[in-house]
């Protein structure tokens, strides 16, 4: 667990005040009108449509109210984790990991209540005294057991000796990739990047030609014999531009470097641009829709040498290759068996937004997750199982955080660039920042 070791002995007094003081607030909090209708009403719901898909269907209805959301107890737990006198990096986990626990019992709490409501004797016991019980214990054991990891110094000093990601490198690249988010609804449409579309288009249909007849271009569309393929300014806006620039930015050791590195963007781009429609020369034994490749070309290209960044990290120059293979088959694994399971679960327990036209947002959670586990394998587990399951915990809040917003925006938006960017710059800036933050005990 990432947190600075303080050696002094706690102040059981202070903490005792600032647990109480704390939780008390999330009382508060929790019982607001705007609270109740916009975040716990929706969420109690989606973890009884969770509990329905997990364990089954009520044998009778039931009628879940704000009273099955579990608040009190999630209350209490962060009350108590956000007052523990530790980094505060430390005190997010610990919550972060306290709410994912709180949340996954109260759905099982709901679906054995659901099934046992046939028999009111014991609904009542279970309703009345043994889930309250063992709500209580279980977290009251988890702040226990996460306060005793949160105060040990083992990982922190294997990580301290270790190369630190650049500050300037992570303040720039959330910077650009901010500008290049929020700046996205400017350039999509504009005709320079529409000609720049096009010439991607007739570059990829001259180097498709020789492969089969019938490939040509015309505007900024691909023809082909699997079909046509418009290159829009979403295909050549690629997340991987401003983590390029940043990286030079930040890397670039004179001026004359910097400005070759900035030079050279311009026909790396293009030419990645020529080479994500070279996908479509796939045969169908190997991809039967080269659609979902071509679409989601660079978010993939980002991922790999996110993945070769992190072996490299750890490993230098040295042996290299066998962490990047095992972190690169470690994502894939979870993509194709682990990954369309959790995706169903968040569709059930929250729902997808109706505006998903390339499934770039319902793809991002195992994708993400995926990522994230590349990266850690790459880098031979060395910061810890419990760092990855806390990065997994956040990335899994962070989901469900984020599909309830886009669940009760008014009007739906079409986030696919944004999605594609926040898919990759979401677990990089994660571990940068479990790793940058880390401080030698003191």
């Amino acid at each position: 667990m990432l947190t600075d070791i303080v050696r002094r002995p706690t102040d059981a007094r202070r903490f005792a005040l600032h647990a109480v003081a704390g939780s008390l607030a999330l009382f508060g909090l929790f019982r607001l009108s705007w609270v109740e209708a916009h975040l716990l009403l929706p969420v109690t719901l989606a973890q009884g449509r969770w509990a329905d898909a997990l364990i089954g269907a009520p044998v009778s209805p039931v009628y879940i109210s704000l009273a099955c959301s579990g608040t009190d107890v999630l209350a209490l737990c962060l009350g108590a984790v956000l007052a523990y006198p530790v980094a505060w990096r430390a005190r997010l986990i610990g919550a972060a990991g306290g709410a994912t626990l709180v949340l996954g019992l109260n759905t099982l709490r709901i679906g054995t209540l659901g099934q046992a409501v046939a028999s009111p004797s014991w609904f009542t016991v279970l309703h009345l005294y043994v889930w309250p019980a063992a709500l209580t214990l279980a977290v009251a054991g988890y702040v226990f057991w996460w306060m005793r990891l949160a105060d040990r110094a083992p990982l922190v000093a294997r990580l301290t000796a270790l190369p630190r990601p650049s500050r300037r490198f992570i303040v720039l690249g959330g910077l650009f990739l901010l500008v290049f988010l929020t700046a996205s609804p400017l350039y999509l449409e504009s005709a320079g990047v529409l000609a720049v579309g096009g010439v991607i288009a007739h570059a990829a249909a001259w180097f498709l030609a020789p492969l089969g007849a019938g490939t040509h271009a015309e505007a900024n569309v691909l023809m082909t014999e699997r079909g046509a393929y418009l290159v829009t300014g979403a295909c050549i806006a690629t997340p991987l531009i401003p983590v390029y620039l940043a990286a030079v930015c930040a890397y670039a050791p004179t001026r004359w470097r910097l400005a070759a590195g900035l030079a050279i963007a311009i026909p790396l781009f293009l030419a990645l641009g020529v080479a994500r429609l070279l996908v479509v020369a796939l045969p169908a034994t190997v991809v039967a829709t080269p659609v979902f490749l071509v679409h989601a070309f660079h978010q993939l290209v980002l991922g790999a040498v996110m993945v070769g960044v992190a072996a490299w990290w750890r490993h230098g120059g040295r042996a290299l290759h066998a962490p990047l293979l095992a972190g690169i088959t470690a994502g894939l694994a979870f993509a194709v068996l682990i990954g369309p399971v959790y995706t169903d679960a968040l569709r059930t327990l929250i729902g997808m937004p109706r505006v998903d036209p390339q499934d770039a947002i319902a793809w991002l959670p195992a994708f993400q997750i995926g990522l994230f586990l590349s990266m850690w394998v790459a880098a031979s587990g060395h910061m810890g199982g419990r760092l990855l399951l806390a990065g997994l915990a956040v990335l899994a809040v962070s989901h469900m955080a984020g599909l309830l917003v886009l669940q009760a925006l008014a009007s739906p938006l079409d986030l696919t660039v944004a999605a594609r960017g926040w898919a990759v710059a979401g677990p990089v800036l994660l571990g940068a920042a479990m790793v940058h933050h880390v401080r030698a005990p003191r």
